[in-house]
């Protein structure tokens, strides 16, 4: 009977330690998504909108967008663009949206924009990496 009990302790504490780790795992990420809405005006202009949605609401957040270009095969930061980096934190957000038309592009080159989130939520502080489809 004793050993019966003590197995039966033991699958409830496992099961109860499980559904804690479950649920901390699915707390780990705070930016539930990035959508990416690019389009190319001319062939030296492109628009873009990059939407940055939380899981809830952040105590702060900063939101850093890169312009990337392809350089034989490899992504790299377009720094000879004066718009290649753009960041704005703010507080008390539940999402973070970015609309900026980019200037001087060089014709048949392939660009992508590099979003970085980072979010804090009492006291722990998230940071995703998204990519979005060359244009």
């Amino acid at each position: 009977m004793k050993k019966r009990m003590l197995a039966l302790a033991m699958i409830l504490i496992l099961v109860l330690t499980s559904t804690v780790f479950a649920y901390a795992e699915e707390q780990s990420r705070e930016t539930m998504g990035v959508t990416f809405s690019i389009s190319r005006v001319s062939r030296t202009s492109a628009a873009a909108t990059v939407d940055v949605t939380f899981v809830a609401l952040v105590d702060s957040y900063n939101v850093t967008i890169y312009l990337q270009k392809k350089v034989d095969g490899r992504w790299v930061s377009d720094v000879a663009n004066e718009d290649y980096v753009y960041s704005k934190s703010g507080v008390n957000a539940y999402d973070y949206m970015f609309n900026h038309i980019y200037t001087n592009l060089e014709a048949n080159t392939n660009y992508r924009l590099k979003c970085v989130s980072r979010d804090t939520t009492g006291t722990n502080t998230y940071s995703t990496t998204t990519y979005s489809n060359q244009f």
